[in-house]
C-alpha cells in the first residue's frame, strides 16, 4: 500500500469529496439522490464502495455495483464495477488498482462469485495487468437511423457528409419500414409498474438465457420505474397472456459540431422466443415512441446470437460499431469452476440496462 493515502469505505460524510471527483474526472454534476437510489436503495443490495483518501482529500471512487445473476438456472451474487475514477494528480500511484482489489476482498467475503464491467476498449485497454479480468466479446450496436443528417452529427461534423449521408440513410430507413414492418398481432400496453406477471414471464425464459442479471419484477420496477430517470416501458401480450416486454430510453448525446443531440436506446427487451412477432411489435412500438420524442437514431445493445439480432435487423437496424467490451472475472469458487463457461460470450444476456450508462 501506499504510504500516501488510505483504501476506506464510504460514508455518508465522504459525499462532499466524492461529488467533487465525479465532476472533476467526468464533468458531471451528480445528484445525491441518485446516487443513493443506485448504491443504497437497490433492491438486490447495497454497493460495495471503496475510497482512497489521503489527508481528508478523496483522491479515488471504485464501486461494485451488486446484482443477483441468473447462472444455469440458479441465482448467483455478482457485482458489476462502475464508478471507478482517480483524481488526475494521483494517477499511476497504484489506487485504482488497490481500490479494486480491496473490493474484491469484501465479494470473497460475501460469497459475490462473479465481477463484471462494461468498459470502452481503451479503459478495459488501460485495465490489463491491473487487475485480473478479461475480455469477454465486444457488444455489438445496432442503430436505427430515424433522422439521417442529424444522426450522423454523432460521427461527423461534416455538412456535407451528413446531409448526403443522411438522405441515404433515410432511403434505407423507409424502405426498411415498408419491406419490414407488418402489421401489429399483440397487444402492446405501456407498463406503469411491473407486476407479478413478470415474475412468471421470467421464470418461463430464464433457462433460454445462462448468464443475465435476473429481471424480477422487484428489480424491474427499482431500476425502470422508480428510479430518478425516465423510461417507458411496454408490454406485449396474446390471448392476455404475457408474452413480453421492451423499455425504451432517451439520452443528449454531443455532436462532433458542438450540438446536442436526441439518441433513443432499447434498455432492455425480453420475449418468450415463440412470439418473436412479438418482439418485432414491441421493437416497433419503441420506436414510434422515441421517434415521437425526438429522437435521431435508436440503439440497441444485442450480442448477434440472440433471435432479437435477426429482428432488429429485417427492422433496418444496422451493426454499425462496438463501442463497449463486456469483461468478467470470476471471484467464488462457484463461478471459479466455471471459468470457461463464463469467457462464452454466446452464455452472455446483456443489454445497455443492464449497465450504468442510461
Amino acid at each position: 500500500m501506499n504510504p500516501d493515502y488510505t483504501i476506506k469505505d464510504y460514508e455518508d460524510n465522504s459525499w462532499p469529496g466524492v461529488s467533487g471527483l465525479f465532476k472533476e474526472v467526468f464533468g458531471k454534476n451528480i445528484d445525491l439522490k441518485h446516487f443513493k437510489w443506485k448504491n443504497e436503495d437497490n433492491p438486490q443490495g447495497k454497493s460495495i464502495i471503496k475510497l482512497a483518501v489521503k489527508d481528508d482529500k478523496i483522491l479515488g471512487l471504485s464501486c461494485i455495483w451488486r446484482f443477483r445473476v441468473n447462472f444455469l438456472g440458479e441465482s448467483i451474487q455478482a457485482g458489476q464495477s462502475v464508478d471507478a475514477m482517480v483524481d488526475k494528480d494521483h494517477r499511476k500511484m497504484g489506487i485504482f488498482e488497490n481500490m479494486a482489489m480491496a473490493a474484491v476482498d469484501d465479494m470473497r467475503k460475501e460469497d459475490m462469485q462473479l465481477r463484471f464491467n462494461f468498459p470502452n476498449e481503451a479503459a478495459y485497454m488501460a485495465s490489463l495487468n491491473k487487475i485480473n479480468i478479461k475480455k469477454v466479446c465486444q457488444i455489438p450496436q445496432y442503430i436505427k437511423i430515424l433522422k439521417g443528417r442529424k444522426a450522423l452529427g454523432m460521427f461527423s461534423g461534416k455538412k456535407i457528409i451528413n446531409a448526403v449521408g443522411g438522405a441515404l440513410f433515410d432511403l434505407y430507413g423507409k424502405a426498411g419500414n415498408i419491406i419490414f414492418k407488418k402489421p401489429k398481432i399483440y397487444d402492446i400496453r405501456e407498463v406503469k409498474s411491473f407486476d407479478q406477471d413478470f415474475d412468471t414471464l421470467w421464470d418461463k425464459v430464464k433457462n433460454e438465457y445462462p448468464i443475465s442479471i435476473e429481471r424480477s419484477s422487484q428489480y424491474l420496477n427499482w431500476r425502470y420505474i422508480n428510479g430518478p430517470q425516465g423510461y417507458k416501458a411496454f408490454a406485449a401480450y396474446k390471448n392476455d397472456e404475457l408474452i413480453g416486454y421492451i423499455v425504451a430510453a432517451l439520452e443528449d448525446k454531443p455532436g462532433k459540431a458542438g450540438e446536442t443531440l436526441l439518441l433513443g436506446h432499447i434498455a432492455d427487451l425480453i420475449c418468450i422466443k415463440e412470439h418473436k412477432d412479438g418482439a418485432a411489435d414491441l421493437i416497433n412500438e419503441a420506436e414510434k415512441y422515441l421517434k415521437d420524442s425526438g429522437a435521431c437514431a435508436i440503439s440497441c445493445w444485442m450480442i448477434k446470437e440472440w433471435f432479437y439480432a435477426e429482428m432488429l435487423t429485417k427492422l433496418a437496424f444496422l451493426q454499425l460499431r462496438s463501442p463497449s467490451v463486456l469483461t468478467a472475472l470470476p471471484v467464488g469458487d462457484t463461478a471459479a469452476a466455471m471459468k470457461d463457461f463464463i469467457y462464452d460470450y454466446k452464455n452472455w444476456y446483456v443489454t445497455i440496462g443492464d449497465s450504468d450508462y442510461i
